[in-house]
């Protein structure tokens, strides 16, 4: 019989949902989402963070509770003693269905990237200095504003890789804090 664990999953993402596969106390595999900014609570034999979401926390708390088994006494009018029989019930896992994608649209550049002290506006046509990061957003670069996010891949679910901290199209700049813009401004 599987060892059952209680495990806390919290997902600290505050606009993008965090998944996890688990194999239930009664072999039965699943996977779950945690909306942002939500915790769940699961009793399985294993647990483990997929891929494809928001990171999400995750806390073996322990064994999991279980109901006391209740011994059931039946008299005879012969007074023959009866052997309790303990019953338990195991946890059924709930099955969630597997995540949809919505339908929308992505927009994808190959822009100039540098550090804090480099002209990235002024290098972005220079041909010695080619562009060398790939972004996704989910609007227009022109458009984006602090508190939006880019992308490395057009699922929108992962940071852009090989990303300084400054990009530019060469007319507009975003500066960002992880994957989250923190300051835009214009180019001059």
């Amino acid at each position: 019989m599987p060892s059952c664990n209680q495990y806390q999953i919290t997902n600290y993402n505050n606009i993008q949902e965090g998944y996890y596969k688990w194999t239930g106390c009664t072999g039965i595999i699943s996977v779950s989402q945690v909306n942002p900014l939500q915790t769940d609570f699961v009793c399985a034999d294993n647990l483990t963070q997929e891929d494809y979401g928001a990171p999400l926390t995750i806390t073996n708390i322990g064994l999991c509770p279980s109901t006391t088994p209740t011994p059931t006494v039946t008299a005879t009018p012969t007074q023959t003693s009866v052997t309790p029989t303990p019953t338990c019930t195991s946890p059924t896992p709930t099955v969630t269905p597997t995540p949809t994608v919505t339908p929308t649209t992505v927009f994808m550049y190959n822009l100039r990237t540098g550090g804090w002290y480099q002209d990235v506006c002024g290098s972005v046509n220079m041909t010695a200095n080619p562009a060398n990061v790939t972004i996704y957003t989910s609007k227009p670069f022109s458009t984006l504003v602090k508190g939006d996010y880019v992308y490395g891949n057009k699922f929108l679910t992962i940071p852009p890789d090989g990303t300084n901290f400054t990009i530019s199209d060469g007319a507009t700049f975003i500066q960002l804090g992880g994957n989250q813009i923190i300051n835009v401004g214009i180019c001059g």
